[in-house]
């Protein structure tokens, strides 16, 4: 029997992805953060403020009948952020509502100017004429008035023109700049309340938005007083709590982990699976950490505060984090390779039972049992070398951790006592005993690095040592009988150990330079405002609109980084310091338009640019914006008819106009009406405990609404608000209080967000399944680009190589120099790559919440295959590890060691790195159109046999010990066939004898084979040296990445081949198998499975 089986009970696994937590789990973490109680009891204390205010007569008249406003304003934007980002997003939010007073003036001005005069006289006779002497006569008027009496076609069509323009460009804002969300929506409203009331009106009355905007500075004020009174706060001091919270402590925990993994038997598969999955639960924390971090740091040069850090310093670091989570996410890989082993060997035994010893094992299964007889034999087995690797890595271990608890606490003492270190300044002896103790943790880890790199690590090699001639240190005759498999795995913890301390070093470095430049507190003041402007309209620095929702301002198919750019375009600095032999490394090409060359004159290049604008209207950001304007001006036209204007307004219909633009989100609907639901009910619960039957007990209001606004709290305030309003303030058509105001409430929500809706699916409704498919083929896309850039990073390393430059295999060009500017070339491509790795980790982590959901839509053409979406989902995200791990390698080999790299191994064939751009292209295409594949796409292992055999194969050590460029060996193998051949080809695969199939695997599973390719190590050239060179864990962990890419692309490809289909011809099946036999035996190794393994 195959492996076929317990392949497919692999599949039905559901992924572990970081996501095994239950949804409520964040509430212990947020009940044991005193930040978070803090910011909870200031929030509390801004709406109880509001509250009181609301129902005072004094303020209430003052704010008028939407004094309520400034209560749910309290909730839409609560004072929860530092002071300057605070007062940011209030800036925003004004300046949207004054752009909005500014437009509808501009309407009421234009429609004033159409209205027809003789009209106007005709409709005021009509009211003098209607009027009740007995009965007040403005009651009358204002009846008269909002029952569409002067009403006028030409001023109505001109208030609508300004509304559909208005609502698009604001709606474009919106989609261009999610971080200035709040002037879109809250501009949106004040054209809402011109367009809806105006049209109705006989005279201009251009104060009308003041009804909400009074209210608003009510708001604004009570909110920056509890920011600077109620436990106050910087962005400095928010943004180290959470560089300790969110990305030291998880760095902390995941490198305690591999402690606990070495102490581990590796052959406890429960625990390792159990290690596995927390170590992915740590990585995913610390990528929303990162990105938390990055986005907050926007704004720092807003920042006013008091203490030892400034900007720039926090700049400096937050520059370094995301070389520092690499490293740090990095390490999780051993764990991943281990369990890989595990999960591998469990299936071959399960298949091994199951088949009873019958079933001819695959070439790969048999490659691996030969490979773990071999190291069980001689020790060589991950049980055995486990051990010796936590031995020799105990000390740096221990120096890491001490370095990690030393950092968190330099950062903790940095960010505590700000004005108590300020008034009692830190005495000579304290500030030398703090300095005292990083320098102490750096000189530690320097002499824990230094005797790992030249005594410890040596001692993984030990065991091996028996084979090799203790004079000459090569390999002894026919001593080729053991495996490196185990070995290397344990080489990947000892580069990724070696690549994460030597980070914590410069790190550190940079803690010590910066400890001596800021030894007392100060005050800091905002700095480079002219930034600002970039870091709202940058990319990292996103807002609130959220992807995977057919309202988003963000299309999740697609990424921002473009295709066609690679990593040197990016590298504009690296670019100009670059020699002219450089240029002729090879550049992605162009993107052109298949159906026009680039114009040659003035007059067409202007036609380029007017198509450019053209094409904005079809974009996803022109489409938001049209939807918005077309629910905006459809659900405004029952607000100007005769019929049901005084409908529209004794109802407040212009509320589920407001929903229905600020609800253009699919993902969110069903929960947002969840959500009115539930506070519709305890808004009625709120209300009766505190008003009973009658208008409403201020105090019991208070504090009914301030205890319970916490749970649904937008609706809950809103029933209250406006039900005290109608009660204590009436007004010409009151929707009444509690229960009537709440289903009156409900209904516009449900009207609003079902127009959102109908606008959202027509004419092109896209289900949150397919957004599924195409963002998970986006990301295939986005990856390959990707590893498109780490492979012309090696091509970088590898042409220096050709020209005789050879750099140091550290990264930094100082261990202090950490800034973007003054990091080496090399580092920068890191950085660069970095960036297009955390969209990716972002975008996957963004899609785990609309996998769920998937689910729920209605199955109307079939059964979702939700598990081959969880698997594939789980296969991109394990692909990304290994891209993580690959750029790790790189930024520790040297140049020497990259050049070799790329000519001594078989992964770096053009020809075959063809192959696998190609597959990549072939398997984001297939499942963004729903294409079937090609006929039996070939397998990247199938090609890397056929590419390794064409290529000849070749010496690595040889590449590393001379600056020349290798030859290929010409091959001695004769291609041509005997008629006994030829018969022997066609049959079928297992017909080979015992014989063949024993020379086979004694030669891939030698100790220069990876998985059944070449590593780039000769056998003859195979010596002690090579195994103690100190380049050799880099190069082999880049070798082990590449291999794990290989297998996960392949095992992408069966997804992509279960969920598209295949495009097939009889016939190909046969023909393939015999390609394939015969290149196996003319290479007489590089030994595959069936399975793409």
């Amino acid at each position: 029997m195959s492996s076929e089986t317990t392949k497919k009970e692999a599949q039905k696994r559901p992924p572990k992805w970081g996501r095994d937590e239950e949804w409520y789990a964040w509430i212990m973490p947020a009940l044991k953060s005193r930040r978070m109680l803090k910011t909870w009891l200031r929030c509390c204390v801004a709406v109880c403020a509001l509250l009181v205010l609301m129902v005072v007569p004094g303020p209430s008249l003052t704010m008028g009948q939407a004094s309520f406003f400034a209560v749910i304003l309290a909730v839409m934007l609560p004072p929860n952020f530092a002071l300057s980002v605070f007062i940011m997003a209030l800036t925003t939010l004004f300046l949207g509502m004054l752009v909005g007073w500014a437009w509808g003036s501009a309407a009421m001005a234009a429609a004033h100017a159409a209205r027809s005069s003789s009209l106007l006289a005709q409709q005021q006779q009509k009211l003098q004429s209607s009027l009740d002497p007995n009965l007040p006569i403005g009651v009358q008027t204002q009846s008269a008035v909002w029952h569409g009496l002067f009403l006028d076609t030409r001023s109505t069509v001109v208030y609508g023109v300004f509304l559909f323009v208005g609502t698009y460009l604001l709606g474009a804002i919106r989609a261009f700049i999610p971080n200035l969300a709040l002037l879109s929506i809250f501009g949106t409203i004040v054209v809402d309340v011109f367009c809806t009331s105006a049209p109705l009106l006989p005279t201009t009355q251009y104060t009308l938005p003041k009804a909400f905007i009074i209210p608003a500075c009510f708001y604004a004020a009570v909110a920056i007083a509890s920011i600077i009174f109620i436990f106050p706060e910087s962005l400095s001091h928010v943004w180290l709590t959470l560089f300790l919270d969110e990305f030291w402590t998880p760095t902390l925990d995941l490198f305690r982990l591999q402690n606990e993994a070495l102490n581990t038997s590796p052959s406890d598969h429960e625990k390792w699976e159990d290690m596995n999955a927390r170590g992915a639960v740590l990585r995913t924390k610390l990528i929303e950490g990162v990105e938390e971090l990055v986005q907050k740091i926007g704004l720092i040069d807003l920042d006013s505060s008091l203490g030892r850090l400034g900007p720039a310093d926090l700049k400096k670091f937050s520059t370094e984090i995301k070389s520092m989570m690499f490293r740090a996410g990095a390490l999780h890989s051993f764990q991943v390779f281990v369990n890989d082993a595990n999960t591998f060997n469990a299936q071959d035994t399960l298949s091994q039972e199951r088949s009873r010893g019958d079933a001819t094992p695959t070439r790969f299964q048999a490659l691996h049992r030969k490979i773990r007889t071999r190291e069980a034999q001689h020790g060589h087995d991950l049980d055995s070398l486990v051990p010796i690797l936590a031995s020799c890595s105990a000390e740096l271990r221990g120096a890491c951790e001490s370095s990690l608890t030393c950092i968190m606490d330099w950062f903790r003492v940095c960010n505590t006592r700000r004005w108590s270190s300020f008034v009692f300044r830190s005495t000579r002896e304290q500030i030398a005993e703090r300095h005292e103790t990083v320098v102490m943790a750096l000189k530690a880890l320097e002499d824990a690095l230094e005797e790992f790199r030249n005594v410890q690590r040596i001692k993984l090699v030990k065991p091996f040592e028996d084979f090799f001639d203790p004079v000459t240190r090569k390999l002894r005759h026919n001593s080729d009988t053991f495996a490196t498999k185990s070995l290397f795995i344990c080489f990947v913890f000892v580069d990724t150990l070696d690549s994460f301390s030597e980070r914590l070093v410069k790190l550190l470095k940079t803690i010590v330079e910066i400890d001596s430049q800021r030894p007392q507190p100060r005050f800091w003041f905002p700095g480079r405002i002219a930034k600002v402007r970039e870091d709202i309209s940058s990319v990292e620095f996103r807002g609130a609109g959220g992807p995977f929702s057919m309202g988003t301002t963000e299309d999740p198919t697609t990424f921002n980084t473009p295709s066609d750019r690679s990593t040197t375009d990016l590298l504009q600095a690296e670019k100009a310091a670059i020699k002219e032999a450089e240029k002729d490394i090879a550049e992605a090409p162009k993107r052109r338009d298949p159906d026009a060359f680039p114009p040659t004159t003035a007059f067409g290049r202007f036609f380029v640019k007017l198509a450019a604008f053209f094409r904005f209207f079809k974009s996803a950001e022109g489409i938001f914006a049209l939807r918005v304007a077309i629910v905006s001006v459809a659900l405004w036209i029952p607000a100007v008819l005769h019929s049901s204007a005084w409908f529209y307004y004794e109802n407040k219909g212009m509320w589920a106009l407001i929903m229905a633009q600020t609800g253009l989100a699919i993902m969110g609907f069903f929960i947002r009406i969840l959500g009115t639901i539930i506070g519709l009910l305890l808004g009625i619960v709120v209300w009766y405990i505190g008003a009973g039957n009658g208008n409403g007990n201020p105090y019991g209001i208070v504090i009914a609404s301030t205890a319970m606004w916490t749970m649904v709290s937008t609706t809950i305030l809103f029933v209250v608000g406006y039900s005290w309003i109608n009660a204590n303030h009436p007004s010409l058509g009151s929707p009444g209080v509690g229960i009537t105001l709440s289903w009156k409430r409900a209904l516009l929500v449900i009207i609003g967000f079902a127009a959102a809706f109908v606008v959202m699916v027509f004419p092109n409704p896209i289900s949150s399944r397919v957004l599924v498919r195409k963002t998970l083929a986006a990301t295939i896309g986005e990856t390959g680009n990707i590893l498109a850039g780490e492979i012309e990073a090696f091509l970088a390393e590898e042409a220096k190589a050709r020209r005789g430059e050879y750099d140091d295999p550290l990264v930094g060009t100082d261990g202090g120099e950490v800034g973007e500017d003054k990091a080496s070339p090399k580092e920068r491509r890191v950085r660069e790559i970095g960036k297009r790795v955390l969209a990716v980790s972002i975008r996957l982590r963004e899609l785990y919440e609309s996998l769920t959901f998937a689910r729920f839509e209605p199955q109307l053409a079939g059964t979702w295959p939700s598990e081959e979406y969880e698997r594939l989902f789980d296969l991109q995200a394990r692909l990304l590890g290994g891209l993580i791990i690959l750029i790790t390698s790189f930024a520790k080999q040297d140049t020497r060691w990259c050049s070799a790299l790329v000519h001594r191994t078989p992964f770096m064939n053009p020809n075959f790195l063809s192959d696998v751009f190609s597959t990549l292209s072939v398997l984001s295409s297939a499942l963004k159109d729903g294409h079937p594949l090609p006929a039996y796409l070939p397998t990247l292992r199938d090609r890397l046999l056929y590419h390794e055999y064409h290529a000849g194969r070749r010496s690595l050590y040889t590449r590393v010990t001379q600056s020349r460029p290798p030859q290929p060996r010409p091959l001695s193998v004769d291609l041509s066939l005997s008629e006994n051949e030829k018969v022997k080809d066609l049959q079928s695969p297992g017909s080979e004898s015992e014989s063949e199939m024993e020379v086979e695997i004694r030669e891939t599973a030698g100790p220069a084979k990876v998985d059944g390719s070449s590593m780039g190590l000769e056998i003859d050239e195979l010596t002690l040296d090579v195994l103690m060179d100190g380049q050799l864990p880099a190069h082999s962990t880049a070798v082990m990445a590449f291999s794990s890419l290989i297998t996960r692309i392949d095992e992408m490809t069966e997804v992509v081949r279960a969920l598209c289909g295949e495009a097939t011809f009889r016939g190909y099946d046969s023909l393939h198998q015999y390609y394939l036999d015969r290149e196996e035996r003319a290479l007489g190794g590089g030994l595959h499975d069936a399975s793409g393994r």
